[in-house]
Parts: structure tokens; sequence; C-alpha cells
């Protein structure tokens, strides 16, 4: 089968592909992105010295920009090489062993459009369906945990957009001037692994951050190009590099992430969310949605979990998951029990089920409760809310 990518004269994207034989997955990967990508784009591919065969296959791509390396620069120096020749306003870096799923451009683009957001990541999924990465964690000592491995990839907690220590180069898009501003990946880490979270923490340094958007989905097939153990081995030299490198940018976080807790994963997850508020509406979300809109926009940086028991065909979830709200669903408590100590403030309804205060009081015993019947008359003002969380010593920003 001869892939043919359309012609697209101003592409406002530049995906650039790094291969190294495994021409079975590349072709996966560029029909997925041919089908599922409905902006105009350019497909660079930058061949690190395959085999015959597969290259043979590149060279029979249409519409492709082939950079057909004789030795293997390595995934970073590649991913710059066609960096150089890009044309693009975006710059998407996806790998050879990765398959978009639809609507995964809009997605990405819609969330580097939100203020000092510098790159934006998926939701990365497993061949069989299962979760592998939902932004990703580093630890002092440098080593990362891919937040919810494993896991149901449409959890509540895996489905929100919000601000991520890095995600891996798997798929991420940039601005084509900011990667640039950068000098693209840093070659130190030749061959391969650590290039993508030294590059977020770069970004950091220049004020910005990284978004993750579980509305864009990837499918990856981990070490589809390579072996698992020589991963291990270069991951691990790495490591021992970009922990030495981002000593002072790493302080305040965990030691490590070996054999890490659930409870120690929340803590990562929002140690840069402040303030943290659990809003219990049970089956009536829609009379807390004022208040919700109200933290929203007081605490952008904020951590707002929304624990619901469903609620009426007018509760819109996946907005307020859009807007970076966490919404989980259901009466069972027993994921409270790994944030024990985790929230600033609850918010509730008096009518609320005496198992759910039940659970609150006794994971979260330091948080105040308000009570919206307290917060002014029904629907609970948004500037009661504030004036109700500024009496328990939390200000709005700005």
């Amino acid at each position: 089968m001869t892939l043919t990518v359309p012609v697209a004269e101003e592409p406002e994207l530049s995906v650039v592909m790094v291969t190294r034989g495994a021409w079975p997955l590349i072709e996966r990967a560029v029909a997925a992105l041919i089908e599922h990508t409905e902006r105009a784009f350019e497909l660079i591919v930058v061949d690190n010295a395959s085999d015959e065969a597969t290259r043979a296959q590149l060279n029979q791509l249409q519409n492709v920009g082939l950079i057909a390396n004789e030795q293997n620069r390595g995934f970073g120096p590649a991913s710059n090489q066609g960096a150089e020749r890009a044309r693009g306003r975006y710059l998407v870096l996806l790998n050879s062993d990765a398959f978009v799923h639809p609507g995964w451009a809009d997605a990405l683009l819609e969330a580097l459009a939100r203020p000092a957001v510098g790159a934006a990541v998926p939701r990365v999924l497993n061949p069989d369906g299962s979760l592998q990465e939902a932004g990703a964690l580093l630890a002092r000592d440098g080593t990362v945990l891919l937040y919810g491995e494993g896991d149901d990839p449409d959890l509540g907690c895996y489905r929100f957009a919000r601000r991520v220590d890095y995600g891996s180069a798997v798929c991420m898009a940039t601005r084509l001037p900011t990667f640039r501003e950068l000098d693209g990946f840093d070659e130190a880490y030749a061959p391969a692994y650590y290039e993508d979270s030294d590059l977020c923490m770069r970004l950091a340094t220049l004020g910005m951050t990284v978004m993750y958007e579980p509305r864009a989905r990837v499918t990856h097939v981990r070490y589809g190009s390579a072996g698992a153990d020589a991963a291990a081995k270069l991951s691990e030299r790495n490591r021992r590099l970009f922990a030495a490198r981002w000593t002072s940018r790493l302080e305040g976080r965990p030691p490590t992430f070996t054999g890490a807790s659930e409870q120690a994963a929340i803590a990562s997850r929002d140690a840069c969310a402040r303030p943290r508020l659990l809003v219990c509406s049970g089956d009536d979300p829609p009379t807390l949605e004022p208040l919700a809109g109200a933290v929203i926009a007081g605490w952008p940086r904020a951590r707002l979990t929304w624990w619901t028991d469903g609620g009426p065909a007018s509760f819109d979830r996946e907005r307020w998951l859009a807007s970076g709200v966490e919404v989980l669903d259901g009466g069972d408590a027993r994921w409270l029990s790994a944030r024990r100590f985790h929230y600033d403030v609850v918010i509730g309804t008096r009518g609320l089920a005496e198992g759910r205060l039940k659970a609150v009081d006794s994971t979260q015993p330091q948080a105040p409760v308000l009570l919206a019947d307290q917060l002014g008359e029904r629907p609970a003002t948004p500037s009661r809310l504030i004036t109700a969380l500024a009496r328990s010593g939390i200000a709005p920003e700005g």
C-alpha cells in the first residue's frame, strides 16, 4: 500500500517522525496520521539508518519530506533535524509507533492556545486499551512516574486537563518558534530518553507550562522500534544526567518514585495546585456550578475535585473536564483514603448522604466544610464563596 500525505502549501502543523526499522508500525502510524488529521500538515520523516527494506518502503511515501541518515543519530538530534526543515506554525513530535485518534490535533492546539502553555501532550493508551500515561511526574532523583499507567483511561482522574511536570515526546505539540528558541532537544541525551523531560524543564525557565489534554488520544506501542533492555540501560544513564542538571528545579518533589504509593502520586500530581477544593454535590451538581465557576476564575491554579452521583442531563461534565476540573462519580468513597489531608476546603450541600460526610470527616479532618446553604440564597453566590474562603485564609489570585 502506497501512503500519500495531502499536499499542504502552507502547513499549519509540521509533524516530525523519527524512524529506525519496524516498517509495519511506521506504516500504521503514517496511515493513522493521514486518516485522523483534518488540519493542513506536512510530514517530515527522519530515518536513522534503517534496514534496506524499511528504507525502501520509506522512499515510497508520497508527499513526505524524507531525511535519510546513514548513521543512527539518536532521537533528539534526528528530531532537531526535522524541526530545522519544518514550515508550520506548530511542531508535533510523533513516535513512529504511535497512532493518533480522531480529533487529536484540534484538542492539542486548543491547549496550546491557553496563556503561558508551551507544550501540550495527549492521553497515551496501550495497545490493549489501558492507560499508558496521563502526563508524567518527576522525583528528585530523576525517576519518573507515568501517571495512571495500566489503569482504566476513562476514570475521571485521568480525563481532566491540567498542567504537568512533563509529557513524553511519544506525541508532543509546541510552537515551532518556541522549540527553536530552546535550540530543540539537548543532544547530550542521545541516543534517547530524558530529552523530552529536559525540554519541558527548559520551557519552565521561560515561564511556560506543559498541558495534559486528555481529549487528544494516541495509542503507543512501547519499545516498538527498540528492545526494553537497551531502553532501560539508556534511561538509567540519562536519569543521572537529568537529575544532576535540574537539582534546584526538583527541590520539593518526592525523593523517588521507586515503589511510590498512590498517595505519593496524588500529592505530587497536585503539588503546585493551590488551593485544593473538594466539591461534594451528590445527585444535584448544577446547584454548585456557579461556585465551581468562581473557583476557576478566582484561582486559576486551584485543584478542584468534583464528587457527584452523576446528575441530570443538564450537567455538562465534558465542559468541566476540559476546563481542568476533576469530576469523580459514585458513592464509593474508597478513593479518598489515598488522599488523606489533601484538600484545603470542602464545599457541599446540606443534603449530602451521611456516609459521604463521614468519609470526608475521616480523611480531611483539617479542611473546613462550607455548606452552600450557608453562602447566601440558593443557588449560592460566587461572591459569598470568595468571602468564605478568604475567612479560611484563601484569597483569590492576583
